[in-house]
């Protein structure tokens, strides 16, 4: 069964003060690469502990899946990677949910965030993006076809710290309704209490894997004058500290060492994902 998913994003940056360290072994086994002699980093970093990567997470498969002390996915799985070429032993908090993952970068409690972040204009302000993991297209689910031309007049749902909900709440009104969790937003859908929800395409069929809805469609969005946000696909990256630009450069030369090495296309593999979406093309902000 794969692993309840529960996504906050609403919750306040103060939440983040208590969280919980998992510490991961980054070179396998009980060993952690910073203690190991013989390990030669790819860069020259400063991070928040030394010989760690501090990483904020929260379980949002399969980008980031969380089960016991170890996070997987497709963004822990190359987080791990990076990790082993910079010779650092992962380190992950999760409590404060989707919405502690930000503010935590921000103020150095972390020096990466995880899951499923999109490159926007306005995280330019407040955040480093690393260059481009893989496109991320967002969908319309429903289990009668409505696609992103069909959407006024049906009861729309989505969960909140989503870039479209402000453009979607003035489009649709009172049809328009923002839930807290992912759990609660597909046991509607299944209910019949909403028409649609608007989800990540990648995300949405990766759940049907073990928890189907009969009849469930997942289908791409496409431009839409009502939604700004539906113009381009997003491209996911990891967020780090403006102040630390070392470690975002260092970000997006690994990422791009694991892109041409192969690893980002076994990894999107791995989980069911089309590996062309880790071709995503020159970096773009939504």
């Amino acid at each position: 069964m794969r692993p309840s998913r529960t996504l906050v994003r609403a919750l306040s940056a103060g939440t983040a003060a208590g969280l919980l360290a998992i510490s991961l072994s980054a070179c396998g086994g009980t060993e952690s690469a910073g203690g190991s002699s013989d390990c030669k980093p790819a860069h020259e970093l400063k991070t928040l502990n030394d010989g760690e990567l501090t990483v904020a997470s929260y379980d949002y498969a399969p980008a980031t899946i969380l089960d016991g002390d170890s996070v997987t996915g497709m963004e822990g799985d190359l987080i791990a990677e990076i990790a082993k070429l910079e010779c650092l032993k992962v380190t992950v908090s999760t409590s404060g949910g989707a919405g502690a993952v930000i503010p935590s970068v921000q103020t150095k409690r972390v020096d990466i965030g995880s899951g499923n972040w999109l490159r926007t204009k306005e995280r330019t302000k407040i955040v480093y993006m690393s260059t481009p993991l893989w496109s991320d297209p967002q969908a319309i689910v429903s289990t009668t076809g409505i696609t992103s031309d069909d959407l006024e007049g049906k009861m729309v749902g989505s969960v909140a710290g989503n870039l479209w909900n402000d453009s979607m709440s003035k489009w649709l009104g009172d049809k328009f309704k923002i839930y807290q969790d992912d759990e609660s937003i597909y046991s509607d859908l299944k209910a019949g209490r909403i028409d649609a929800l608007v989800a990540s395409s990648a995300s949405a069929k990766y759940r049907f894997k073990d928890a189907p809805i009969e009849g469930a469609k997942v289908i791409d969005v496409k431009p839409n004058a009502n939604v700004p946000q539906f113009a381009a696909v997003g491209q996911v990256m990891l967020p780090s500290s403006l102040e630390n630009d070392a470690l975002g450069k260092a970000l997006d030369e690994d990422i791009q060492t694991l892109r041409e090495n192969g690893t980002i296309k076994k990894i999107l593999d791995k989980y069911g994902i089309d590996p062309s979406v880790g071709e995503p093309g020159a970096p773009s902000e939504l």
